[in-house]
């Protein structure tokens, strides 16, 4: 008896044809629909996945219009990523227990990590020259090799390759790291089976392969009275070729090939095989041949199924282009192939970056549903793409239904549950901290509105501006004592004693918080931690396995996430939250397998496993716009069908050899190269050519990289020539103009240099001999800060670091004067890090930032004492953080500050000093007065300004003082004249520096004087500045072409 096999061609959309042949008799298997509501019930349909089983269903009810009718039985078989759910743990179709896959990803995960600690330091230090390498390196490395070896036992077993088979690969023949892997992989191979024997139970592959051999011997044995149709699988595995033999050679029943070409001549066709072609395994038709070798058919033999021929010259060209390698000489004779009407319907896109693809494709899939009745999608493997092509058609009101969804980890539940773990079990940076609570789902038993007022608050008041360590374990008590302004944490009975000036200590924004919001903070801050503390409570715990810590995590997510009624009602809401508590109950219920690691390494393994979890819409989206992936795009079909990401690495994506055989060893034991899976891939963009209409879409550049196009676009370029291709470009450029105008917006006037003239009256008429800097340097930040009253938030919380370091290195120099202490005292050492242990205690420093602070402090108490007693017998009286002002005479503007250190000298001059333990400013800037502190603190001097040091008339000299690790040195402004420069004398710099001084704060008390952005900024094209963003620097100053003020540079 003949084997009854048909093809489908790309030109016809597959399941309605498939449908209209078998309702019409072409199918050849004693069926003809003529009308009898039941006479399709005994029809038996095997399809790949249950989205053709579903799409198959409508094409039915499409064919069979309004009359009514029981449909064919359509079973899926499971390919692709539908084969665990059916033929996975709890599968009606299993005969046998089947392992979980989280169980056998958790089992295989300890013998990854059960090989990495048997393997020899010595074998590790031969393979990578070092005796540090890893394999893997923790728990989430183990969990991900786990997927790999997992994959590859399926393959071996779904290809029917007996396991022993691997031990008969020569070791000799290997690399040293094959030979590893070789040795781990004959072992497990070995102790699996047993283990899975011992249990009783069976592996999905295995589930899969007894399914599938059990359905071709009832076949066989029993065959059904109805038809029985095989359709649309390009699986090559033994067992489905099996039931392909069967279902072909029943009396009433037919196989049915998606796509086969039956346009290549058969001297290229026969090429299609991996033993004499390499790159075979990378063509569209090589899984097609596969299938008709396994079932001993000729592909003469095989009939054709079509309704439609309209693009038959696209098809003969796409067979010619996609050709052989090793038989594209024949280009030169493809005349026929190449006519007129072969590219008709095609465009190409060519965008210069992903954003601008994504925008193009939205065009044309809006152009494409301006027909009421037309349907369109995206096809393409790269979810980047994908996405922003959904986001940008919410432009146009369009919902695309994108059917591969979005991870898990990228939801809202997603990113709750790695925050929490984040912020459990690696404290230190606020940015997780911060993000956790103000998390839409945590609600800690508020209100929304409760809570988001309560997290800004603890924003504001704990997390902005404080240095310290950003642990939740600490939150309350953080809260309280910067609301409080203690050094410590304090009752509440305390708090009525809390001085107006310890409150000061916050800033502007966190001072302006209610007194409402305040208690809400404290008590948002309090529930928190006591919910977040059991995980903490692991932190220096043991080692657990999965389901432990997790039955921890989900107590503490749904704490966290209880509303004001006490449920964690959002958490578990709409599709995301379905999905987290299926993921959560999955890893709550994981056996034990022997795979613990520590509380630290529970976020990694948390996101290994939630990889892989996808999170798909329903409801409320468009029934005509979609997005595909190339497995949801098989069998389906479109009016218009857009191919995008059509680059090498993309689409098709590289082939990569697995982690535990080369491309040697897989051909050694039979297992197919990995540019099989590049040959899948090609049949996917084979098949979605055949729509009416088709866009192909790529981008010249990713990430300013240039990118290569598609072999199969670049092929089609080949055939084609450069004119034609030309004709599809300019067919794309205009959803590519489209895209570029929508980015357009009308002419906006670039924006002016700011120069805001305030009143007099609103002028300030005080500043601090710091601020002088910023007005000759700044004007509009002063203008930002002193008459807008303008202030930035304070940065997130961080560890004490170089500024912090300088205040308190600073406040020991100056306790130490301060205490009235001899530099000259045998004990002046021991009595300088007594004080500096004492301010070190009192800051209570991280230990890690004390072990690095601590001894260079021990060095420059040495270093300033040696420089102390080299000057002793010049000095009179030292004195420490001395403040003073002066008023300035007919303008009412008064100058403050606060000098280090000024010492009255025995010949009755003053020496004025500033300690720094960095390199800004420099002595060139403070002689050209551009960085005037000091000498303006001299000018307030000679005019009385310092109430101890009210008779000084002469200046010794202004100095910076570097506090160095290895050395304490001081820089003086004094310096004698040379022959190529004039001598700068301390008296005449402060005398200038504070006359300066009046005249510019006698030019800002003027209405016309204005406060200019980056008057002299310090570097040219710097917009770093605080208030640079306020003043749309950038905009002026680039974009605009304005000139600012002469830089430093």
């Amino acid at each position: 008896m003949r084997a009854n096999i048909f093809s489908i061609p790309l030109r016809c959309p597959f399941l309605p044809t498939l449908a209209a042949s078998l309702l019409d008799g072409h199918l050849d298997v004693g069926y003809r629909y003529d009308g009898d509501p039941l006479s399709l019930a005994d029809t038996l349909i095997y399809v790949p996945t249950r989205r053709a089983a579903r799409s198959l269903a409508f094409a039915f009810q499409a064919r069979l219009g309004d009359g009514a009718a029981i449909l064919p039985q359509i079973r899926p078989i499971g390919e692709g990523d539908e084969a665990e759910l059916l033929h996975g743990v709890d599968s009606p179709m299993a005969f046998e227990p089947v392992i979980g896959e989280l169980e056998r990803r958790l089992e295989l995960a300890r013998l990854v990590r059960r090989w990495r600690s048997m393997t020899r330091q010595a074998e590790l230090k031969a393979l990578f020259g070092s005796d540090d390498a890893v394999l893997p390196a923790s728990a989430a490395d183990a969990l991900y090799l786990a997927a790999d070896l997992g994959t590859l036992l399926d393959e071996i077993e779904t290809e029917g390759v007996p396991f022993s088979q691997l031990g008969q690969l020569a070791p000799e023949e290997l690399a040293e790291w094959w030979r590893l892997t070789l040795t781990f992989l004959t072992i497990v191979t070995q102790h699996w089976p047993e283990q899975l024997k011992a249990d009783g139970r069976i592996s999905e592959a295995r589930a899969k392969n007894d399914w599938l051999k059990n359905e071709a011997d009832r076949l066989r044995d029993h065959p059904p009275t109805g038809p029985v149709i095989l359709a649309g699988s390009t699986a090559t595995a033994p067992q489905t070729i099996a039931l392909m033999r069967v279902v072909a050679n029943m009396e009433k029943g037919a196989v049915v090939l998606p796509g086969l070409d039956l346009l290549l001549d058969q001297a290229a066709f026969s090429m299609i095989d991996r033993t004499l072609a390499i790159a075979s395994p990378g063509h569209p038709q090589y899984g097609l041949k596969r299938i008709l070798d396994g079932i001993l058919i000729d592909r003469d033999s095989v009939g054709v199924l079509e309704s439609d021929k309209h693009l038959i010259a696209r098809e003969r060209f796409l067979s010619e282009a996609l050709r052989p390698a090793e038989t594209t000489e024949h280009w030169s004779k493809s005349g026929s192939a190449n006519g007129e009407d072969a590219l008709d319907g095609l465009t190409l896109i060519e965008a210069t970056e992903p954003r601008e693809e994504a925008l193009a494709i939205a065009c044309a899939m809006r152009d494409a549903l301006s027909d009421s009745k037309a349907t369109c999608a995206l096809i393409t493997p790269d979810r980047n793409l994908a996405r922003r092509v959904v986001i940008e058609l919410e432009r146009f009101g369009i919902r695309a239904n994108d059917s591969a969804g979005r991870p898990l980890k990228s939801t809202a539940p997603g990113t709750l549950v790695l925050t929490l773990l984040s912020v459990a079990f690696t404290p230190g940076d606020p940015i997780p901290l911060l993000a956790l609570l103000k998390h839409p789902l945590v609600r800690l038993g508020m209100t929304s509105a409760e809570a988001r007022r309560a997290a800004r608050a603890i924003e504001l008041i704990a997390l902005r501006g404080s240095v310290e360590i950003a642990d939740a374990a600490k939150l309350s008590e953080i809260v309280d004592r910067r609301l409080l302004g203690s050094a410590r944490p304090v009752d509440d009975e305390a708090a009525a004693e809390v001085t107006k000036q310890d409150r000061i200590r916050l800033s502007r924004p966190a001072q302006l918080v209610s007194k409402e919001d305040r208690e809400l903070a404290r008590r948002f801050a309090q529930a928190f931690e006591a919910s977040i503390s059991p995980l903490i409570a692991l932190r220096g715990e043991a080692t657990r396995e999965l389901a432990d810590y997790t039955a921890v995590l989900t107590e503490v997510l749904e704490t966290l996430c209880r509303d004001e009624n006490g449920y964690p009602r959002e958490l578990y809401a709409e599709e995301p939250g379905h999905a987290l508590k299926d993921f959560l109950s999955s890893l709550v219920a994981s056996p034990r397998t022997g795979f613990d690691f520590p509380a630290t390494e529970l976020e990694d393994v948390v996101d290994a496993l939630m990889a892989s979890v996808t999170v798909r819409p329903r409801g409320g989206l468009s029934a005509r716009a979609f997005v595909w992936g190339t497995l949801e795009a098989r069998l389906q079909s479109v009016d218009t069908a857009i191919l995008g990401g059509l680059n090498e690495g993309t689409w098709p994506a590289g082939a990569k050899n697995g982690a535990f055989l080369s491309r040697m060893m897989r051909r050694d034991i039979a297992l197919d190269p990995p540019e099989r899976r590049i040959g899948l891939a090609a049949h996917d963009f084979w098949m979605a050519m055949g729509a009416r209409r088709v866009i192909l879409t790529r981008s010249t550049k990713q990430d300013g990289a240039p990118t290569i196009a598609s072999r199969w676009l670049q092929r089609i370029a080949a055939l084609a020539g450069p004119e034609r291709t030309g004709d599809l470009k300019r067919r794309g450029i205009v959803y590519l103009h489209a895209a570029r105008r929508l980015e357009e917006s009308s002419r906006t006037a670039i924006a002016a240099r700011p120069e805001p003239k305030p009143p007099v009256e609103k002028r300030p008429r005080r500043y601090s001999v710091t601020e002088v800097e910023t007005l000759i340097r700044d004007p509009y930040a002063i203008h930002a800060t002193k008459i807008l009253q303008l202030e930035p938030l304070d940065p997130l919380m961080r560890s004490p670091a170089a500024a912090e370091r300088g205040s308190l290195y600073h406040a020991i120099l100056s306790d130490f004067v301060q205490n009235g202490l001899d530099p000259m005292a045998d004990a002046a050492l021991d009595q300088l890090l007594e004080i500096a242990r004492d301010r070190f205690d009192k800051e209570q420093l991280p230990a890690e930032i004390e072990a690095f602070w601590w001894p260079r402090m021990e060095a420059i108490a040495s270093g300033y004492l040696d420089w102390e007693r080299g000057r002793n017998a010049d000095v009179a009286v030292r004195h420490a953080e001395i403040k003073g002002s002066i008023t300035v005479t007919g303008i009412d503007v008064e100058l403050v500050g606060k000098a280090d250190r000024i010492d009255v000298m025995r010949d009755g001059s003053i020496e004025i000093i500033d300690f720094k333990t960095g390199t800004a400013p420099s002595v060139a800037q403070a002689r050209s007065l551009l960085a005037p502190q000091m000498p303006l603190e001299g000018g307030m001097a000679l005019r009385g300004g310092f109430e101890d040091v009210k008779d000084a008339d002469r200046i010794h000299d202004l100095t910076y003082v570097r506090l160095r690790e290895h050395e304490v040195y001081p820089e003086g402004l004094a310096k004698p004249a040379t022959k190529t420069a004039e001598a700068v004398d301390p008296m005449d710099l402060s005398v200038k520096a504070i006359t300066k001084f009046e005249s510019l704060a006698a030019k800002f008390q003027k209405r016309e004087t204005p406060f200019t952005s980056r008057f002299r900024p310090a570097y040219a094209g710097d917009f770093s500045g605080t208030y640079d963003h306020l003043a749309r620097a950038r905009e002026w100053a680039v974009a605009g072409g304005a000139t600012e003020g002469a830089s430093d540079e």
